[in-house]
């Protein structure tokens, strides 16, 4: 049984109205920038955290389908991984550490079937 203080509730209505005000996660739409926690097919979203299928994903730390994921450290079918560590279907996976199915993976210790691994 969970049980709230006045304190939680008010924090917890904090958390909504900001989210709310913010758009923490958005799905669709072709300027998704104002949101900050997840975008799900938005064709730009340089502030989530998270993308899938989204383009312009510049500060997202996990992508899934998606591009510009400059600053991802993890990638599945996405493009523009430059900073990744974990690379899947992925392309420009330049610092990654295993890349499967990947591209130019010039840092990789562990390659399957992806190009650029060093000593391949």
């Amino acid at each position: 049984m969970c049980t709230f203080t006045k304190n939680w509730l008010i924090i917890a209505g904090i958390v909504m109205c900001l989210c709310a005000k913010y758009n923490c996660q958005c799905t669709g739409g072709a300027d998704c920038t104002s949101c900050t926690a997840a975008c799900t097919g938005c064709g730009n979203c340089p502030n989530a955290h998270t993308c899938t299928g989204s383009k312009n994903c510049v500060r997202a730390t996990t992508c899934t389908g998606s591009t510009n994921c400059n600053r991802a450290t993890t990638c599945t079918n996405s493009k523009d991984c430059f900073e990744a560590t974990t690379c899947t279907g992925s392309s420009n996976c330049y610092t990654a550490r295993t890349c499967t199915n990947s591209t130019n993976c010039y840092k990789a210790t562990a390659c399957t079937n992806s190009t650029g691994c060093p000593g391949h």
